[in-house]
């Protein structure tokens, strides 16, 4: 079963599609999960929530070609969710090995362990991925999130610094004879470079003119990853890992994976760490949405205005005519004592105690007639016969039209 085969079986729901799956890449996969992990429980889990995210996310793979490199960047999401492995000591490291054919490549093993534990992380998980598990260039830049024209200057620092790193586990298992300075940088040297002894020698590499013709020998990274342990799979890794998908105790810890690992690009790959998704179209939606909210309620408010005089709920009457002066609150209560007991207990009367007032009885002083007026706010709509007296303080309001 290719694996275009295989990306069809996981996304139709195919009960045997996990087990095809677990036998065809699991291996290669989990030995790339204990390159970046330390011990061998932790690559078992990345290994495990690996799988998760491919059954969960297979129909988002664009290209069902590049299964594997995906399956290598999914595993990389979980390992890096955990802690990067740091250096080792090359004995424990090479305990559980197996036994070189010929002894003589006992030392040259520690020296290529030594040589590549010190390179930085990502120029041994470079290395790793090119000369031990033989991805294509378009596969090795999707599975470390970066463009494909910066794989080759990537991959050539990576091996400059691995030559680097061997010339000087060289130079210190021969000795500082010929060189009165390397003799001074590898003072106290025990059989073990320690870090600031490394990058002391391989600063003076370069500078000096008795050791600088060892740099230039050509150091095969192939060679020297295949003199590292080879990493075996655990034979019961297998009934483990498979057991998690219809174990049904286990649906929430595969449901939490699977969101967990859902960051993924428009190819289906999981994004890299330094990149977050993007928070700002949301956030412009959810201003474009309140300026909206805004211009409708203004909208509201004007119509109110304009249709009914003033806004719903508000004493109306309170508020001045059009087009004359409004009453100072110093001037109301003068304003009042002036214009008689009818006018003082209905002005600033809310909207609705001045429909319900009876019409007004004014009687004229020197006619004795009485006029009954209709009333608006409890105030007549005309003026009587005798104009009341005003104020000398007060604005004069002019008579209403008609």
């Amino acid at each position: 079963m290719n694996d275009r085969v295989l990306v069809e079986a996981l996304r139709a729901g195919d009960p045997g599609a996990l087990a095809a799956l677990y036998d065809a890449h699991a291996e290669s996969v989990y030995r790339y999960c204990r390159c970046l992990l330390r011990d061998a429980d932790s690559a078992q889990v990345a290994l495990r929530d690996a799988l998760i995210a491919a059954e969960a996310h297979a129909g988002l793979l664009a290209d069902p070609g590049m299964l594997r490199p995906w399956l290598y960047a999914l595993a990389r999401s979980e390992c890096r969710r955990r802690r990067i492995a740091g250096p080792q000591p090359a004995g424990e490291a090479l305990a559980g090995a197996p036994e070189p054919a010929d002894p003589a490549d006992a030392d040259l093993r520690i020296m290529a362990w030594n040589a590549v534990q010190s390179l930085p992380a990502a120029d041994r998980e470079v290395l790793e991925l090119d000369t031990r598990h033989g991805l294509s260039a378009a596969g090795l830049a999707a599975v470390l999130g970066i463009p494909a024209r910066r794989l080759d200057a990537v991959r050539e620092q990576a091996r400059d610094r691995l030559r680097d790193a061997v010339t000087a586990e060289i130079l210190a298992m021969k000795g500082p004879y010929d060189c009165p300075r390397r003799a001074r940088i590898l003072t106290g040297f025990a059989g073990e470079l320690t870090p600031d002894m490394r990058e002391h020698l391989v600063r003076h590499l370069a500078r000096c003119e008795t050791c600088s013709p060892h740099r230039s020998r050509q150091v095969s990274a192939a060679k020297v990853f295949e003199l590292l342990p080879q990493v075996t799979l655990p034979e019961s890794l297998r009934v483990r890992v498979l057991s998690c998908f219809v174990d049904p105790e286990l649906f929430l810890y595969r449901r939490y994976v699977a969101r967990r690992s859902q960051a993924l690009d428009g190819a289906g790959f999981p994004l890299p760490g330094d990149r977050k998704p993007r928070v700002w179209p949301r956030a412009v939606a959810c201003t474009v949405a309140a300026v909206t909210t805004l211009v409708a309620i203004a909208g509201i408010f004007e119509y109110f205005g304009k249709e009914v005089g003033g806004l719903p709920g508000v004493a109306t009457a309170a508020f001045p005519p059009e087009g004359k002066p409004p009453v100072l609150p110093w001037r109301r209560a003068e304003a009042d004592a002036t214009a008689g007991p009818e006018l003082g207990r209905t002005a600033g009367l809310p909207l609705d105690v001045a429909r319900v007032t009876p019409r007004a009885r004014l009687i004229s002083p020197a006619t004795e007639t009485t006029r009954w007026l209709p009333t608006v706010g409890g105030l007549p709509t005309t003026w009587p016969d005798v104009e009341p007296t005003w104020s000398t303080h007060d604005p004069v309001p002019s008579p209403p039209p008609g």
